[in-house]
């Protein structure tokens, strides 16, 4: 039986717009590690002091996480069904950051993580739910070369 075409519509809406959401929070992230590197901060030293508490592999987790994002988005948009397997490599991702992050005590004294980790949580369990609902979808097929 052929899925219900305007439940599709819904679901993809759904997961286009909450991806977008997640691809600007992770610029909104971006943003502030890039402004510390580039000296932007009113508070050099603050800048400093934040940047000393990154690793190398707490970045590398971070910007791939940011750069996933990007990609599940345009993957959606594409109706892929590699969006959701990558949202989820992501969503690892951005969790190991979010481990190594609770060590930077400068970005802990700046932000309440505490409320932007239930909304991440949320809003990447949404889109957890709505690939999958799409990835169960006949139309929503790998495009193979």
């Amino acid at each position: 039986m052929p899925p219900d075409t305007q439940t599709h519509k819904i679901i993809c809406i759904a997961a286009l717009a909450l991806l977008s959401v997640q691809v600007v929070y992770g610029f909104y992230w971006a943003g502030h590690d890039l402004s510390a590197r580039l000296g932007l901060w009113q508070d050099a030293v603050l800048a400093q002091e934040f940047l000393a508490g990154l690793s190398l592999w707490q970045e590398f987790f971070f910007f791939s996480h940011v750069l996933l994002n990007c990609v599940v988005l345009w993957l959606a948009v594409k109706r892929h069904a590699f969006a959701l397997p990558v949202f989820v490599l992501s969503f690892l991702f951005d969790r190991i950051d979010w481990v190594m992050m609770t060590g930077n005590t400068v970005f802990n004294d700046l932000f309440d993580v505490s409320g932007l980790t239930f909304f991440s949580f949320t809003m990447q369990a949404l889109i957890i739910a709505l690939l999958t609902c799409l990835s169960f979808d006949s139309r929503h097929e790998p495009a193979l070369p």
